[in-house]
């Protein structure tokens, strides 16, 4: 019985020295980076076209987050569904594991 206590105890001291260290790591070991700045961005038309540009060229965000017609060669883009969410990445059938 005195072994388990002891056990306990060492786990729950364990516990405690683990979140003391991790709250002064955290506090003092990273940057202080401050408050986040209060910025806008105003909708311009050249904002706009720059927005469409990375969305489609740069980043292609919008071949996953487009529905995609796998019906045709190389699944092309179905048009109207451009940004609207696109495909589903499960496994249909195969249950939760």
């Amino acid at each position: 019985m005195k072994k388990i206590l002891s056990y306990a105890l060492f786990a729950i001291g364990f516990v405690i020295v683990a979140f003391a260290g991790l709250f002064f790591y955290v506090k003092f070991a990273l940057p202080d980076v401050g408050e986040a700045e209060n910025i806008s961005v105003s909708a311009t038309p050249e904002q706009i076209e720059r927005g469409k540009y990375l969305a489609n060229a740069v980043a292609v965000c919008m071949d996953c987050h487009s529905t995609r017609d796998w019906s045709k060669f190389s699944g092309p883009l179905t048009p109207g569904t451009l940004g609207q969410g696109g495909e589903r990445f499960d496994l249909p059938g195969h249950g939760s594991r």
